[in-house]
């Protein structure tokens, strides 16, 4: 049996529009004028699916890019800034990033909850020499070895005050050593100069996802279980950042246990009063020292399989 229905509406002129169609039901869309045909529902019916599979589309993009964050970051991570109340006078920062599965390849390794992600960690942020050390003839090599100790009087077993948000933020980001490195990096990098650990953290960490977020942080990513060349990475460093600068950034490598030469940490040299600049072109500076030991091909690794 066929089945004629009528749709009716009222039209802007006061007259009555209708459509019949055998066995489908006719729907009038809100803008449509008095004697134009209906859309079938099944035409409107399609219409709403591709609608809905873009909306589920787009929320399942921005659920995996949530879900690749690699590194928890403290709240107020748009602006970095720090003001050491002692020996402030130096002249630039070295900001030390590790490649996870190299640095936790040195020694001894890392322990056995060291998280896996995110592959670029962070080491430290290290003032260079306070100009009564440069004045004192201090080799930089001295202030490398010594840190803080230099000045007699640090305190070896001071806490840390950080925050909760910041304390899980570092245990993602930061190595995990039989030594804890966090507490390292502070007594030895930081406390001299009368920074709070809270701020001085909080801005090494932003510094670390403002350089993972950037082109040279997603061709690191993209490299590991490669081996590249030296002068390749570096022409990526150069063209991400627009810096043409010779030794702003230097490479670590060492031989893994497998004697493999591995990429492990790469440092980064910044001028102090550009630092809330950072990753800008004119953060970057010359390192006034040659530290850069990687040699014209090495491997990027990448984690061991599991199991």
């Amino acid at each position: 049996m066929t089945v004629s229905i009528r749709s009716e509406r009222r039209c802007c002129d006061g007259t009555i529009g209708s459509y019949s169609h055998l066995s489908q039901v006719a729907l009038f869309p809100p803008d449509c004028a008095c004697g134009e045909a209906p859309t079938p529902i099944a035409h409107v019916l399609a219409r709403m699916i591709r609608r809905a599979t873009r909306v589920l589309v787009g929320g399942l993009l921005i659920l995996g890019l949530a879900g690749c964050a690699r590194t928890p970051t403290p709240e107020g991570s748009e602006g970095i800034a720090l003001h050491p109340a002692m020996h402030g006078d130096f002249g630039h920062y070295t900001l030390a990033l590790t490649w996870q599965p190299g640095f936790c390849a040195r020694g001894a390794g890392c322990l056995a909850d060291q998280p896996h992600k995110p592959l670029i960690g962070l080491h430290g942020l290290w003032a260079s020499r306070p100009q009564d050390l440069v004045d004192a003839d201090v080799p930089p090599q001295r202030w490398w070895a010594v840190g803080c100790d230099i000045y007699g009087g640090q305190d070896h077993y001071v806490p840390v005050r950080i925050s909760d948000t910041t304390r899980r933020a570092l245990a993602q980001t930061v190595a995990h050593l039989r030594d804890d490195l966090v507490a390292h990096e502070y007594r030895k990098h930081v406390q001299c100069f009368g920074m709070p650990a809270e701020n001085f953290f909080h801005t090494a960490l932003v510094m670390r996802t403002r350089l993972a977020d950037t082109s040279f942080g997603v061709y690191l990513r993209a490299q590991a279980g490669q081996t590249v060349t030296h002068a390749a990475l570096l022409g990526v460093f150069r063209d991400s950042f627009h810096v043409d600068i010779d030794r702003a950034l230097q490479l670590q490598c060492q031989t893994d246990p497998n004697g493999v030469i591995v990429l492990t940490q790469l440092w980064f040299t910044i001028r102090r009063q550009n630092l809330t600049d950072f990753p800008r072109p004119e953060s970057f500076m010359r390192s006034p020292q040659l530290q850069d030991n990687c040699p014209a091909r090495f491997q990027i690794p990448a984690w061991a399989p599991e199991g």
